[in-house]
Parts: C-alpha cells; sequence; structure tokens
C-alpha cells in the first residue's frame, strides 16, 4: 500500500505560539505599547477580512495608520525577516524524513500566498518535502488537488486542528487522521469530547520513537 504524508505548519512543524510572542515583544519594542498594541488589531481586521493571517497587508495598514513612524523599519524587519528555522518543533525535519522512507510528504497550509510560502522556505520545510508545498486560504477544500498531485493509496493528515482533521476524514476515507496537540489549538482541542481522530500526539517528535507501521495500523 502507498502512503502520503501531509503536514500542516503552523503549531504542527513549527511552534507559531512563540512566534507570536516573539513578534508581539520585538514590535513593542520597537514602536511601543499604543501603536504594539495597534499593529495586532489590524493584524486582527485583516485576518477577518482575508480570511487567514497576512502579515505583509498588516503592515501596509499599519503603515497607513502610522506614517511617521520612526521604528517601522525595525518592525518590517522584524517580521518579514524572522528566523522560522529555529522555532522548528524538535524532530520536525527528522519525522518528515522518517515518513518519506514510506512514503512521499507534502506541506498542507493555509495563509498569504507570499509570506507564508517564505516562511516554509526559510524553515527549509519546502526542502524537506522536495518542494511539495500546497498553499490555500482553506487547505480543506483543496484536498482532492493535492491527491491528484501526490497520488496514493492512503493519506496520513498531520494537524494541530481537529475541525480541518474532522473535514477532510468526511471528504475522503483514504484519509488517517493525526492530531499534534501543540499550541493553542491543539491544547484547547485535547479536551473536546467531539471529532476523535485516528491518533494523536502530543508533540511532533514522538513520532521518531515510534514504529511507523504500527501507528497506521499496518502488518510488519
Amino acid at each position: 500500500m502507498q502512503f502520503a504524508f501531509l503536514f500542516d505548519v503552523d503549531n504542527t512543524l513549527l511552534d507559531n505560539d512563540r512566534v507570536k510572542a516573539d513578534l508581539a515583544a520585538g514590535i513593542e519594542n520597537a514602536v511601543g505599547e499604543a501603536a504594539g498594541d495597534r499593529f495586532w488589531k489590524i493584524y486582527e481586521g485583516v485576518r477577518r477580512m482575508r480570511d487567514y493571517v497576512d502579515y505583509l497587508h498588516t503592515l501596509e495598514r499599519f503603515r497607513e495608520a502610522f506614517p511617521n513612524e520612526p521604528g517601522f523599519p525595525a518592525v518590517a524587519d522584524l517580521v518579514l525577516a524572522y528566523p522560522y528555522q529555529l522555532v522548528l518543533y524538535p524532530g520536525a525535519l527528522e519525522v518528515i524524513a522518517k515518513a518519506q522512507m514510506m512514503g512521499p510528504a507534502a506541506i498542507v497550509t493555509d495563509g498569504d500566498p507570499v509570506y507564508q510560502p517564505a516562511k516554509i522556505a526559510r524553515a527549509g520545510l519546502a526542502d524537506a518535502v522536495e518542494r511539495r508545498v500546497f498553499l490555500s486560504a482553506h487547505k480543506e477544500a483543496h484536498l482532492a488537488e493535492v491527491q491528484q498531485a501526490v497520488p496514493a493509496d492512503r493519506y496520513v493528515i498531520f494537524d494541530d486542528k481537529l475541525s480541518v482533521l474532522d473535514a477532510v476524514e468526511r471528504m475522503d476515507e483514504r484519509v488517517f487522521t493525526v492530531h499534534v496537540r501543540q499550541g493553542h489549538y491543539g491544547v484547547a482541542a485535547a479536551a473536546n469530547d467531539g471529532y476523535r481522530p485516528d491518533r494523536s500526539l502530543e508533540r511532533i517528535g514522538e513520532l521518531l520513537d515510534l514504529d511507523l507501521n504500527a501507528f497506521l495500523g499496518q502488518p510488519d
């Protein structure tokens, strides 16, 4: 049986909660508390408008709100040059390598069409999956496109959001769902009495200590 492994990015392979905390501290240091709070209000407004995180548009709107802010270059540099390779969860790249011993791996993620791919490349994830990166505003709505590009008999999907895993499993019975309980979504969902994924991990690196065939319920 041919498997393919589909990995979410934020709070599945890299610690996006830490990223936001680092950015919040750095932005406040650069422009002060009041302007820093305004940055995140703009961020949330853009997120609601776009239906995904868009740092580039947030920076543009922030610049319009504070055209003479002397700390803006520092804010832009902080956001645009964030070292995402330093916030990968322990074992993330090794997990991808282990999965690819059994079948191809791909990144399937939400986000804006410019910043998110740059983030994925900077983190080393694009190279890790041989540039099989699929990006859309709502990834669960594009499962068929991913499957066409990465054909397999079964698809193993790793994500911190139970709602995403539930949605993709409803679309195709060939999907095997793995809930990674990292980040605020993953931790909050751990106590949810609703949808039950096929497997759960407390951290992505746990997979390195497990027999992958047994994890997927496959005979030796």
